[in-house]
């Protein structure tokens, strides 16, 4: 059951999107309370970090689910992080129905931490998240920089990369897709690398 979570999920915590994990949890989307069904029921059982996990516990019990489409997590939750030092992330809640609201809630608490303890794990997080927006902006700099000098093979290598960076299976893409949603130029130039591979 685990390897099948572990593959379903890429390796990544289905909450902060990060990936590679060392520690693993099974989450219940929807907290069990002891309800035999939703405990065992294999699509309430998600792949997440401990931080994640604890910082959901029983408390947020109507989130979007990631791994349904018609909940449209990308649209409805914005996700940025300006690349720069004791930065806070921003996690803007883009309908106002409940369920967009509370996982609003439930991200900035993971990502920006609630008490001393939780941000101090949150710190670590978005040190991992800040070195990987970093590497994807430094990417498109070098696109640009390619592009503006005619360097079509250089531009081929780099569109590889940055579309590898956009799918779902690298960390943190939420955020590195809103880098791209949020311009009209860089949407233009590569929002549809979204949809290659899914």
């Amino acid at each position: 059951m685990l390897d099948r979570l572990v593959d379903d999920f890429k390796n990544k915590c289905y909450l902060c999107e990060q990936d590679k994990l060392t520690s693993i949890n099974i989450e219940h989307r929807i907290p069990h309370r002891d309800d035999v069904n939703l405990k065992f029921d294999w699509n309430n059982l998600f792949l997440a970090c401990p931080h994640c996990n604890n910082m959901k516990s029983d408390k947020y019990d109507n989130i979007l689910n990631c791994t349904v489409k018609t909940d449209e997590v990308e649209d409805r939750i914005k996700l940025k992080l300006d690349s720069f030092p004791m930065s806070e992330v921003e996690v803007v809640a883009n309908r106002a129905d409940e369920r967009t609201r509370q996982t609003a809630e439930l991200l900035h608490a993971i990502y920006n931490g609630t008490t001393p303890m939780k941000t101090k794990e949150a710190e670590s997080l978005t040190s991992k998240l800040d070195a990987e927006i970093y590497q994807f902006q430094q990417q498109l700099r070098s696109y640009m920089e390619a592009k503006k000098h005619g360097d079509e093979e250089e531009m081929q290598s780099l569109r590889r990369k940055i579309g590898y960076s956009l799918q779902k299976t690298s960390p943190f893409t939420s955020f590195k897709r809103w880098i791209i949603r949020e311009n009209p130029k860089r949407n233009a130039e590569f929002g549809n690398l979204f949809e290659v591979g899914e």
